[in-house]
């Protein structure tokens, strides 16, 4: 396909807007976020020169992670915001000039829409998909505050039960970066039940940067953690369910101690852009590597 014949709008009419809000008014002090929900391509993409089977795998979308977020914000009575397009679209949790956040391959495989990309249709799925998403969490985030509520951000993604070819332990992990408020009453709760609980893993919030936790949470000294659940475990509605059962009594839990009502005041973590940007592509040779020595 030819980058080209792309032209303003990208959006179409008929076409699904760049978010979902649910529940705007919901009392919670939580703010779900789902960046990885969605699975719609801009017509003029024409599915980025993929298949329909494509769009069922992880590095289109996070599996699961939307029914997780819909059903959480019903048992939470939290305001949802869920991205409705995918991640080869535009990746809502980078940075506009990190690596991935087109990306030209998931998990080995090309995706042609991305590889010979324009800087104008770079700039239109910024403007019409990426930025809106962000606008609006931003708004949503500014009315509960204005409201008298400083919101609990929390969002929620899915990861594969195993990275190029080494397989992650981990039932669910948090990952945080300065102010483990949320997170570390979320990880003691969840571990005391049994779950196999990853404290930055499988990533490591720490290293990365740029993310939608770091800029709408970290930057602005709000609580947050972002909660990953190994995919496998929420591979079906009934598992979803009961996984959003299992968050959402941790969390109502949390969310009514005390601690979570003002505004984080410890050190603010500094991130090498550097290392923000090979992060990914450093955390998969490391897995490559350990494959290849227990062979």
């Amino acid at each position: 396909m030819s980058a080209a014949m792309i032209t303003a709008p990208l959006l179409q009419p008929g076409e699904p807007e760049p978010y979902t809000i649910l529940n705007p008014e919901g009392r919670s002090r939580a703010v779900l976020v789902c960046e990885h929900g969605g699975i719609a391509v801009p017509r003029q993409l024409r599915a980025l020169g993929l298949g329909p089977e494509h769009y069922t795998r992880h590095y289109a979308h996070d599996v699961g992670a939307r029914r997780v977020t819909e059903t959480l914000s019903l048992l939470l009575d939290a305001p949802a915001i869920i991205a409705n397009y995918s991640r080869l679209v535009v990746d809502i949790n980078r940075s506009p000039g990190h690596p991935t956040t087109f990306p030209v391959s998931g998990e080995g495989t090309p995706v042609p829409g991305n590889v010979a990309m324009t800087a104008e249709d770079r700039a239109l799925r910024l403007a019409e998909i990426y930025e809106p998403f962000h606008n609006a969490l931003t708004a949503l985030i500014d009315r509960r505050i204005t409201g008298g509520t400083l919101p609990a951000l929390i969002a929620i993604h899915s990861y594969t039960p195993v990275f190029f070819g080494e397989p992650r332990p981990w039932e669910a992990g948090i990952l945080w970066v300065q102010d483990d408020r949320l997170p570390r009453p979320v990880l003691e709760i969840l571990r005391a039940g049994g779950v196999n609980m990853g404290d930055n893993e499988p990533y490591d919030a720490r290293a990365m940067g740029g993310g939608t936790m770091n800029v709408h949470g970290d930057d602005r000294r709000l609580p947050n953690m972002l909660f990953e659940i190994r995919h496998d475990l929420i591979n079906s509605d009934e598992k979803c369910d009961s996984w959003a059962k299992k968050l959402g009594d941790c969390l109502q839990t949390v969310l009514a101690g005390a601690g979570l009502d003002s505004y984080y005041e410890g050190p603010q973590h500094q991130f090498d852009p550097d290392e923000a940007h090979r992060y990914f592509e450093a955390l998969a040779e490391r897995a490559r590597e350990n494959t290849r020595s227990k062979k």
